[in-house]
């Protein structure tokens, strides 16, 4: 956050410059291709720069891959026809289906469906180098469908950055559209108790979520436009104890996956007290303005094993109330990008702090 950015990209067409950060989360990234669709079909926002972990960077390439062929349409095009196949291959699952208990109960999850109950079972006792020692995975199949990426590593208007974790040293790793392929996206997506590790350039490597789900310094450092927008999947605030194992497992899972993000929002909302207290020059620190696009009721009744239930009606379930959110924030807070901050910086993220007071006093 050191680099001062002067220029405004899309501006001069008048267009709201943005930078798009995506949490992954399985099929909770529907979520996500329903806010993006919306933000697209609103066409008064230029995307200079998109970020993704999981699910994320599936969203974040296939956005880019629209933008690439034919502008925001051809986007939403692109996103629709990822999420169709992504459901036209898990009907061939029973691990990616509900049971008939759940569909009786009117629920997303699969907690009762025969399929999960054994592959839960099985993967608490064997690991996926037992259960799948060629390493088979259909993900490989649908992104090989979905994506040019000879095309898509030539592309320079829109940056894009996956997330990965780097297994042997646990660091972050980040992929760039210039080097994006294959093995990278399979590597931000690879739960290492589902899939084996995927190596890419010789190291391996797991899902992003576990260090960055995802990360921002990407966009602040390499992108003009002083604004990003993240789109939440994992609920920040729940208002009840958990008390069973599932319930535990689940807000663990949700804990561990915004930890990360959880840092970079306090640490972005430091740097921005220091600047509004003189300690920072305004004119060399680039301010950060974020923004949050969620709906913590959607996801307060999904556990895990809802982001592996990959049916189209669940994926359209997730996708119209990510249109719903989207449509809503932007009504909210249009006028306000590229002016301030609209994410609930203190009431989600930092906390009541008073670092950088205590810091003033000594300088």
């Amino acid at each position: 956050m050191t680099e001062k950015k002067t220029k405004t990209n899309g501006a001069e067409q008048g267009l709201k410059p943005v930078a798009i950060a995506l949490q992954g989360g399985g099929s909770h990234g529907a979520f996500s291709w329903g806010v993006m669709d919306r933000l697209l079909e609103d066409g008064r926002f230029k995307i200079e720069g998109l970020t993704g972990t999981s699910a994320g960077g599936m969203n974040a390439v296939a956005v880019a891959q629209g933008l690439m062929k034919g502008g925001n349409q051809q986007a939403r095009e692109e996103l629709r026809n990822f999420w169709q196949e992504i459901s036209n291959v898990g009907k061939h699952s029973s691990l990616n289906n509900r049971g008939p208990v759940d569909k009786m109960m009117g629920k997303y999850t699969m907690y009762n469906s025969p399929g999960f109950m054994i592959f839960d079972l099985l993967s608490r006792m064997f690991s996926p180098y037992e259960l799948n020692p060629s390493g088979h995975d259909p993900l490989k199949e649908t992104i090989e469908k979905c994506f040019d990426f000879d095309k898509l590593r030539k592309y320079k208007d829109c940056k894009v950055y996956l997330c990965a974790t780097h297994v042997f040293s646990g660091r972050l790793k980040v992929f760039s559209l210039d080097e994006m392929r294959v093995e990278c996206l399979l590597a931000t997506a690879c739960l290492p108790t589902i899939h084996n590790a995927i190596k890419v350039d010789g190291e391996y490597y797991w899902d992003g979520g576990f260090i960055g789900n995802p990360v921002f310094f990407p966009l602040i450092y390499n992108c003009e436009t002083p604004d990003i927008i993240m789109i939440q999947l994992n609920p920040t605030v729940r208002n009840t104890l958990p008390t069973t194992s599932r319930q535990i497992g689940d807000r663990l899972n949700e804990i561990t996956n915004n930890a990360s993000v959880v840092r970079e929002m306090r640490a972005i909302s430091f740097i921005s007290d220091l600047i509004d207290q003189g300690l920072l020059d305004k004119n060399k620190v680039k301010r950060v303005h974020m923004h949050v696009i969620e709906d913590e009721e959607v996801f307060q009744e999904l556990g895990w094993s809802s982001k592996l239930n990959t049916e189209w009606e669940f994926l359209t379930h997730l996708f119209e109330k990510g249109r719903r959110a989207a449509d809503k924030w932007i009504k909210e807070n249009y006028d306000n990008v590229g002016k301030k901050t609209t994410a609930p910086m203190k009431e989600h993220f930092v906390g009541d702090t008073t670092a950088s007071k205590h810091i003033h006093k000594h300088i």
